[in-house]
Protein backbone atom coordinates (compact mmCIF):
# COMPACT_ATOMS: atom_id res chain seq x y z
CA UNK A 1 0.00 0.00 0.00
CA UNK A 2 1.53 3.51 -1.03
CA UNK A 3 1.81 6.21 1.74
CA UNK A 4 2.09 9.68 1.57
CA UNK A 5 4.51 12.12 3.22
CA UNK A 6 3.66 15.31 5.25
CA UNK A 7 7.17 17.61 5.65
CA UNK A 8 5.77 20.39 7.43
CA UNK A 9 7.61 23.81 8.62
CA UNK A 10 11.43 21.62 8.96
CA UNK A 11 14.32 23.28 9.58
CA UNK A 12 18.00 22.50 8.45
CA UNK A 13 20.75 23.80 10.07
CA UNK A 14 25.11 23.98 9.92
CA UNK A 15 25.96 25.56 12.24
CA UNK A 16 24.65 29.36 12.12
CA UNK A 17 23.73 28.52 8.26
CA UNK A 18 19.92 27.71 8.12
CA UNK A 19 19.97 25.84 4.42
CA UNK A 20 16.43 24.58 4.94
CA UNK A 21 14.37 27.36 6.03
CA UNK A 22 10.93 25.98 7.50
CA UNK A 23 10.03 24.18 3.90
CA UNK A 24 6.72 22.09 3.84
CA UNK A 25 5.40 20.10 1.37
CA UNK A 26 3.01 17.48 1.16
CA UNK A 27 3.88 14.05 -1.57
CA UNK A 28 0.82 12.28 -2.12
CA UNK A 29 0.37 7.94 -2.17
CA UNK A 30 2.20 6.56 -5.15
CA UNK A 31 3.90 9.65 -6.67
CA UNK A 32 6.61 10.06 -8.51
CA UNK A 33 7.31 13.65 -6.95
CA UNK A 34 11.17 15.41 -7.83
CA UNK A 35 13.01 17.82 -5.91
CA UNK A 36 14.63 19.71 -8.75
CA UNK A 37 16.86 22.89 -8.19
CA UNK A 38 20.66 24.33 -8.78
CA UNK A 39 23.39 22.70 -7.12
CA UNK A 40 23.57 24.16 -3.48
CA UNK A 41 19.41 24.96 -3.01
CA UNK A 42 18.76 22.52 -0.35
CA UNK A 43 17.27 19.64 -2.33
CA UNK A 44 19.71 16.49 -1.61
CA UNK A 45 19.70 17.82 2.36
CA UNK A 46 15.80 17.40 2.31
CA UNK A 47 16.16 14.10 1.24
CA UNK A 48 18.36 12.82 3.47
CA UNK A 49 16.56 14.04 6.01
CA UNK A 50 13.30 12.26 4.94
CA UNK A 51 15.69 8.93 5.05
CA UNK A 52 17.39 10.11 8.94
CA UNK A 53 20.66 10.39 7.59
CA UNK A 54 20.59 14.30 8.45
CA UNK A 55 19.18 15.78 11.57
CA UNK A 56 15.97 17.96 11.55
CA UNK A 57 16.16 21.30 13.78
CA UNK A 58 12.44 21.89 13.07
CA UNK A 59 9.45 21.19 11.89
CA UNK A 60 8.20 17.59 11.37
CA UNK A 61 7.93 14.81 8.76
CA UNK A 62 5.25 12.26 8.56
CA UNK A 63 5.18 8.93 6.93
CA UNK A 64 1.78 7.64 6.48
CA UNK A 65 0.88 10.02 9.41
CA UNK A 66 3.41 8.67 11.77
CA UNK A 67 6.15 11.51 12.86
CA UNK A 68 9.74 10.05 11.96
CA UNK A 69 12.33 12.53 12.84
CA UNK A 70 13.60 10.47 15.98
CA UNK A 71 12.93 7.17 14.52
CA UNK A 72 16.78 5.66 12.98
CA UNK A 73 17.58 5.01 9.53
CA UNK A 74 17.24 1.53 10.07
CA UNK A 75 13.79 1.70 11.37
CA UNK A 76 12.27 3.73 8.64
CA UNK A 77 11.51 1.03 6.07
CA UNK A 78 12.70 3.28 3.25
CA UNK A 79 14.62 2.66 0.07
CA UNK A 80 17.69 4.53 -1.45
CA UNK A 81 19.02 4.67 -4.69
CA UNK A 82 22.61 7.02 -4.72
CA UNK A 83 24.15 9.15 -6.85
CA UNK A 84 27.19 6.66 -7.24
CA UNK A 85 25.07 3.43 -7.04
CA UNK A 86 27.20 2.12 -3.79
CA UNK A 87 26.98 -1.67 -4.84
CA UNK A 88 29.43 -3.67 -3.38
CA UNK A 89 32.11 -4.68 -6.09
CA UNK A 90 32.59 -8.05 -4.00
CA UNK A 91 29.31 -9.63 -4.62
CA UNK A 92 27.27 -10.97 -7.27
CA UNK A 93 24.15 -8.82 -8.99
CA UNK A 94 22.17 -11.72 -6.72
CA UNK A 95 24.40 -11.29 -3.55
CA UNK A 96 24.27 -7.46 -3.88
CA UNK A 97 20.47 -7.33 -4.14
CA UNK A 98 19.87 -10.28 -1.31
CA UNK A 99 21.78 -7.71 0.79
CA UNK A 100 19.16 -5.61 2.36
CA UNK A 101 16.90 -9.10 2.62
CA UNK A 102 19.34 -10.95 4.83
CA UNK A 103 19.64 -7.74 6.75
CA UNK A 104 16.35 -7.96 7.46
CA UNK A 105 16.36 -11.59 8.66
CA UNK A 106 13.93 -12.52 5.22
CA UNK A 107 14.42 -16.66 5.76
CA UNK A 108 16.60 -18.01 2.97
CA UNK A 109 14.08 -19.97 1.13
CA UNK A 110 11.98 -16.75 0.47
CA UNK A 111 15.46 -14.63 -0.11
CA UNK A 112 15.62 -16.55 -3.88
CA UNK A 113 12.57 -15.94 -4.97
CA UNK A 114 11.91 -11.99 -4.12
CA UNK A 115 15.78 -11.30 -5.57
CA UNK A 116 14.53 -13.89 -8.98
CA UNK A 117 11.32 -11.99 -8.78
CA UNK A 118 13.05 -8.18 -8.71
CA UNK A 119 15.38 -8.78 -11.22
CA UNK A 120 12.75 -9.65 -13.59
CA UNK A 121 11.32 -6.37 -12.80
CA UNK A 122 14.33 -4.36 -13.39
CA UNK A 123 15.31 -6.85 -16.61
CA UNK A 124 18.92 -7.92 -15.43
CA UNK A 125 17.75 -11.23 -14.47
CA UNK A 126 20.13 -12.66 -16.91
CA UNK A 127 22.98 -11.03 -15.10
CA UNK A 128 22.26 -12.17 -11.76
CA UNK A 129 25.56 -14.38 -12.04
CA UNK A 130 27.54 -11.69 -13.00
CA UNK A 131 30.44 -9.40 -10.95
CA UNK A 132 29.62 -5.32 -10.65
CA UNK A 133 32.86 -5.06 -12.75
CA UNK A 134 31.51 -7.10 -15.68
CA UNK A 135 28.17 -4.54 -16.15
CA UNK A 136 27.49 -1.78 -17.61
CA UNK A 137 26.38 2.30 -16.03
CA UNK A 138 22.91 1.18 -16.71
CA UNK A 139 23.06 -2.31 -15.41
CA UNK A 140 24.51 -1.35 -12.58
CA UNK A 141 22.01 1.21 -12.09
CA UNK A 142 19.70 -1.19 -12.10
CA UNK A 143 20.97 -3.43 -9.45
CA UNK A 144 21.00 -0.07 -7.68
CA UNK A 145 17.45 0.03 -8.23
CA UNK A 146 16.47 -3.44 -7.42
CA UNK A 147 18.32 -3.54 -4.03
CA UNK A 148 16.45 -0.56 -2.99
CA UNK A 149 12.60 -1.64 -3.81
CA UNK A 150 13.40 -5.96 -3.43
CA UNK A 151 12.73 -4.96 0.74
CA UNK A 152 9.10 -3.38 -0.29
CA UNK A 153 10.13 -0.25 1.51
CA UNK A 154 7.56 2.45 2.23
CA UNK A 155 9.22 4.93 0.09
CA UNK A 156 11.95 5.07 -2.52
CA UNK A 157 14.25 7.84 -2.56
CA UNK A 158 16.55 8.68 -5.50
CA UNK A 159 19.73 11.29 -5.23
CA UNK A 160 20.90 11.79 -8.78
CA UNK A 161 20.64 8.25 -9.77
CA UNK A 162 21.58 8.90 -13.66
CA UNK A 163 24.07 12.08 -13.57
CA UNK A 164 26.92 9.01 -13.91
CA UNK A 165 25.63 7.75 -17.36
CA UNK A 166 25.92 9.14 -20.84
CA UNK A 167 23.62 11.04 -22.42
CA UNK A 168 21.55 8.14 -24.96
CA UNK A 169 21.80 6.18 -21.13
CA UNK A 170 20.49 8.25 -19.41
CA UNK A 171 17.06 9.08 -21.51
CA UNK A 172 16.81 5.03 -21.98
CA UNK A 173 17.65 5.07 -17.76
CA UNK A 174 14.95 7.47 -17.02
CA UNK A 175 11.98 5.56 -18.59
CA UNK A 176 13.06 2.55 -17.18
CA UNK A 177 12.76 3.93 -13.84
CA UNK A 178 9.54 5.93 -14.38
CA UNK A 179 8.23 2.40 -15.97
CA UNK A 180 9.31 0.31 -13.08
CA UNK A 181 7.90 3.34 -10.41
CA UNK A 182 4.40 2.95 -12.00
CA UNK A 183 4.33 -0.80 -12.11
CA UNK A 184 4.96 -1.16 -8.01
CA UNK A 185 3.57 1.82 -7.41
CA UNK A 186 6.28 2.91 -4.79
CA UNK A 187 5.62 6.43 -3.48
CA UNK A 188 9.03 7.99 -4.99
CA UNK A 189 11.11 11.05 -4.09
CA UNK A 190 13.30 11.47 -6.63
CA UNK A 191 16.36 14.83 -6.84
CA UNK A 192 18.25 16.00 -9.49
CA UNK A 193 19.31 19.36 -10.92
CA UNK A 194 18.18 18.09 -14.74
CA UNK A 195 15.10 20.00 -15.88
CA UNK A 196 14.50 17.63 -18.76
CA UNK A 197 14.81 14.60 -16.79
CA UNK A 198 12.29 15.92 -13.96
CA UNK A 199 9.92 16.82 -16.89
CA UNK A 200 10.29 13.23 -18.20
CA UNK A 201 9.57 11.19 -14.90
CA UNK A 202 8.09 13.22 -12.52
CA UNK A 203 4.12 13.34 -11.05
CA UNK A 204 5.19 16.44 -9.57
CA UNK A 205 7.92 18.88 -9.56
CA UNK A 206 9.13 21.02 -6.71
CA UNK A 207 11.35 24.04 -7.54
CA UNK A 208 14.01 24.55 -4.75
CA UNK A 209 16.09 27.59 -4.35
CA UNK A 210 17.98 29.06 -1.82
CA UNK A 211 16.19 26.16 0.45
CA UNK A 212 12.61 27.47 -0.32
CA UNK A 213 10.40 25.96 -2.57
CA UNK A 214 9.50 28.24 -5.27
CA UNK A 215 6.54 26.30 -7.31
CA UNK A 216 5.08 22.87 -7.13
CA UNK A 217 2.91 21.71 -9.52
CA UNK A 218 2.98 19.02 -13.06
CA UNK A 219 5.91 18.93 -15.24
CA UNK A 220 3.16 20.81 -18.35
CA UNK A 221 2.07 23.70 -15.52
CA UNK A 222 5.85 23.92 -14.23
CA UNK A 223 7.11 24.57 -17.85
CA UNK A 224 3.76 27.03 -18.90
CA UNK A 225 3.03 28.81 -16.30
CA UNK A 226 6.25 29.42 -14.18
CA UNK A 227 5.50 31.40 -10.72
CA UNK A 228 8.26 33.63 -10.94
CA UNK A 229 10.94 34.56 -13.18
CA UNK A 230 13.28 32.31 -11.27
CA UNK A 231 11.06 29.23 -11.95
CA UNK A 232 10.32 30.49 -15.62
CA UNK A 233 14.67 30.44 -16.68
CA UNK A 234 15.53 27.83 -14.56
CA UNK A 235 12.94 25.16 -16.47
CA UNK A 236 13.81 25.16 -20.18
CA UNK A 237 14.67 28.67 -21.38
CA UNK A 238 12.90 32.18 -21.65
CA UNK A 239 13.52 35.03 -23.40
CA UNK A 240 13.03 38.02 -20.94
CA UNK A 241 11.55 41.44 -22.04
CA UNK A 242 10.67 44.75 -19.42
CA UNK A 243 7.04 46.07 -20.93
CA UNK A 244 4.24 48.53 -19.06
CA UNK A 245 1.13 47.62 -18.64
CA UNK A 246 -1.70 49.40 -20.57
CA UNK A 247 -5.49 49.79 -20.22
CA UNK A 248 -7.27 49.91 -23.87
CA UNK A 249 -10.88 50.16 -23.13
CA UNK A 250 -10.84 48.33 -19.91
CA UNK A 251 -8.76 45.17 -21.52
CA UNK A 252 -4.96 45.01 -19.86
CA UNK A 253 -2.80 45.13 -22.38
CA UNK A 254 1.53 44.48 -23.06
CA UNK A 255 3.17 47.34 -24.01
CA UNK A 256 6.79 46.22 -25.91
CA UNK A 257 7.22 50.03 -26.59
CA UNK A 258 6.94 49.11 -30.66
CA UNK A 259 4.38 46.66 -29.72
CA UNK A 260 1.65 45.45 -27.94
CA UNK A 261 -0.89 42.38 -26.94
CA UNK A 262 -3.85 42.09 -25.68
CA UNK A 263 -3.76 39.74 -22.37
CA UNK A 264 -7.18 38.21 -21.34
CA UNK A 265 -5.31 36.02 -18.63
CA UNK A 266 -3.88 38.64 -16.80
CA UNK A 267 -4.76 38.78 -13.08
CA UNK A 268 -4.89 41.88 -11.54
CA UNK A 269 -7.47 41.56 -8.99
CA UNK A 270 -5.39 39.24 -6.82
CA UNK A 271 -1.68 38.47 -7.77
CA UNK A 272 -1.38 42.35 -9.23
CA UNK A 273 -2.62 44.27 -6.43
CA UNK A 274 -0.61 41.64 -4.06
CA UNK A 275 2.45 43.11 -6.36
CA UNK A 276 1.78 46.64 -6.20
CA UNK A 277 0.58 46.59 -10.15
CA UNK A 278 -2.12 48.50 -11.54
CA UNK A 279 -3.82 48.14 -14.78
CA UNK A 280 -2.27 51.08 -16.16
CA UNK A 281 1.22 52.25 -16.52
CA UNK A 282 3.14 49.47 -14.12
CA UNK A 283 6.62 48.13 -15.56
CA UNK A 284 6.41 44.20 -15.73
CA UNK A 285 8.78 41.54 -17.23
CA UNK A 286 7.81 39.59 -19.77
CA UNK A 287 8.79 35.82 -20.23
CA UNK A 288 8.40 33.98 -24.24
CA UNK A 289 9.94 31.23 -24.38
CA UNK A 290 11.52 30.51 -27.75
CA UNK A 291 8.75 28.44 -29.52
CA UNK A 292 6.42 31.58 -28.53
CA UNK A 293 7.49 33.94 -30.77
CA UNK A 294 5.88 34.68 -34.21
CA UNK A 295 8.11 35.50 -36.99
CA UNK A 296 6.90 37.69 -39.58
CA UNK A 297 8.01 40.06 -42.71
CA UNK A 298 9.73 43.39 -41.77
CA UNK A 299 6.66 45.11 -42.48
CA UNK A 300 4.42 42.97 -39.81
CA UNK A 301 3.53 43.59 -36.84
CA UNK A 302 5.79 42.93 -34.10
CA UNK A 303 9.32 43.85 -32.44
CA UNK A 304 12.04 44.41 -34.41
CA UNK A 305 14.80 42.34 -35.15
CA UNK A 306 17.63 40.95 -37.23
CA UNK A 307 18.58 37.19 -38.15
CA UNK A 308 22.39 36.44 -36.37
CA UNK A 309 22.61 33.19 -37.67
CA UNK A 310 20.50 29.72 -37.10
CA UNK A 311 21.25 26.00 -36.49
CA UNK A 312 19.09 23.18 -38.20
CA UNK A 313 18.07 20.47 -36.30
CA UNK A 314 15.59 18.42 -37.86
CA UNK A 315 12.10 18.83 -36.39
CA UNK A 316 13.27 22.53 -35.65
CA UNK A 317 15.49 25.37 -36.35
CA UNK A 318 16.90 27.59 -33.55
CA UNK A 319 17.26 31.08 -34.86
CA UNK A 320 19.44 33.64 -33.10
CA UNK A 321 18.73 37.40 -33.18
CA UNK A 322 19.55 40.98 -31.92
CA UNK A 323 16.52 43.15 -30.96
CA UNK A 324 16.63 47.05 -32.20
CA UNK A 325 17.77 47.65 -28.63
CA UNK A 326 20.67 45.29 -28.65
CA UNK A 327 19.15 41.83 -26.68
CA UNK A 328 20.11 39.08 -28.21
CA UNK A 329 17.08 36.30 -28.17
CA UNK A 330 16.61 32.84 -29.34
CA UNK A 331 13.96 31.71 -31.51
CA UNK A 332 12.54 28.22 -32.38
CA UNK A 333 9.93 27.20 -35.45
CA UNK A 334 9.56 23.57 -37.15
CA UNK A 335 11.42 23.29 -39.87
CA UNK A 336 10.42 24.97 -43.08
CA UNK A 337 10.49 22.44 -45.68
CA UNK A 338 11.24 25.55 -48.19
CA UNK A 339 13.98 27.36 -46.58
CA UNK A 340 15.71 28.44 -43.66
CA UNK A 341 15.58 32.95 -43.19
CA UNK A 342 19.02 33.78 -44.22
CA UNK A 343 21.60 35.77 -41.68
CA UNK A 344 21.26 39.44 -41.77
CA UNK A 345 17.34 39.15 -42.51
CA UNK A 346 15.39 41.66 -40.58
CA UNK A 347 11.47 40.45 -39.08
CA UNK A 348 9.03 41.21 -36.89
CA UNK A 349 8.54 39.00 -33.54
CA UNK A 350 5.16 38.92 -32.41
CA UNK A 351 4.80 36.97 -29.50
CA UNK A 352 1.55 34.41 -28.43
CA UNK A 353 0.08 36.17 -25.86
CA UNK A 354 -1.97 33.05 -24.51
CA UNK A 355 1.07 31.36 -24.14
CA UNK A 356 3.72 34.01 -22.83
CA UNK A 357 4.06 34.49 -18.95
CA UNK A 358 4.17 38.13 -17.16
CA UNK A 359 5.60 38.57 -13.97
CA UNK A 360 5.43 42.21 -11.57
CA UNK A 361 8.53 44.16 -12.36
CA UNK A 362 11.13 42.23 -10.49
CA UNK A 363 9.68 38.99 -11.56
CA UNK A 364 9.06 37.80 -7.96
CA UNK A 365 5.62 36.64 -8.41
CA UNK A 366 3.09 35.81 -12.04
CA UNK A 367 0.57 37.80 -13.12
CA UNK A 368 -1.25 35.00 -15.16
CA UNK A 369 -4.55 33.50 -13.78
CA UNK A 370 -4.07 30.17 -13.53
CA UNK A 371 -7.43 27.77 -13.35
CA UNK A 372 -7.47 25.26 -10.16
CA UNK A 373 -4.38 26.25 -8.29
CA UNK A 374 -1.82 23.71 -7.92
CA UNK A 375 -2.20 21.02 -10.89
Amino acid sequence: MSVSIDIDNVVKKYGDNTVIKGLSLHIRPGEFFTLLGPSGCGKTTLLRMIIGFNSIEGGTIQVDGTVINDIPVNKRNMGMVFQNYAIFPHMSVAQNVAFGLKQRNVPRDKVDGMVDEILKVVKIDHLKKRMPTQLSGGQQQRVALARAIVIHPQVLLMDEPLSNLDAKLRVEMRNAIKHIQQQIGITTVYVTHDQEEALAVSDRIAVMHDGVIQQVGSPKSIYQRPANRFVSNFIGLSNFFKATLRNEGGRPVVDFGSYREAMDNLDLSAAGKASGVQADGSAVTVAVRPEEFFIRPQDGNGMDAVVDSSVFLGIATHYFMTMADGQEVEVIKPSDTERIIPNGTAVKLGVDPARINVFNEDGTKTLIRTEGGEA
